[in-house]
């Protein structure tokens, strides 16, 4: 019977959820305030890039300038800007941070292998292409330069 005890106390730990599935994504969503490219060593990179403000003659439409975020499925060693981030917001060290981001990478790897996608918060999804890589569709075209007010295409 103490055998049965031991091992659903070491399975245990294994299926349940290490935290709320969305943290992960809900801080690395807040660094992009901040910074242009966030490192999730592992997984690959989200980077920020920044599209002036432009206008088509052709279609008389006044875009506003634009900040748009990309993945690239890269295996790229850590800067540790995510791990001391996620240490500070949960007061953990960066080495259970560093866990914590692993754990959920294969949260993410699991459910890239049993349903082809994996939620990133309300931002977007992962999914494999069709070359096998693992790659970043985002939910919406959502403007993510706060200097642009939410401006929308102006119509001239």
């Amino acid at each position: 019977m103490s055998n049965n005890i031991i091992i659903f106390y070491y399975l245990a730990p294994l299926n349940q959820k290490y935290m709320d599935e969305n943290l992960i994504p809900n801080i690395i969503c807040e660094l992009f305030e901040t910074k242009k490219k966030v490192v999730i060593a592992g997984l690959g990179y989200f980077e920020i890039t920044h599209q002036s403000a432009s206008y088509d003659a052709e279609t008389k439409i006044l875009y506003p300038p634009v900040n748009f975020l990309y993945f690239k499925n890269l295996d790229i060693k850590s800067d540790s800007i995510l791990e001391k981030n996620i240490a500070e917001k949960l007061n953990i060290s960066e080495d259970e941070a560093t866990e914590k981001i692993l754990l959920w990478i294969d949260e993410v790897c699991m459910q890239l292998y049993e349903n082809k996608c994996a939620v990133f918060g309300k931002t977007g999804e992962f999914f494999i292409d069709d070359e096998g890589k693992i790659s970043f569709r985002l939910s919406d075209k959502t403007n993510r330069l706060k200097d642009s007010y939410g401006l929308k295409e102006i119509d001239l």
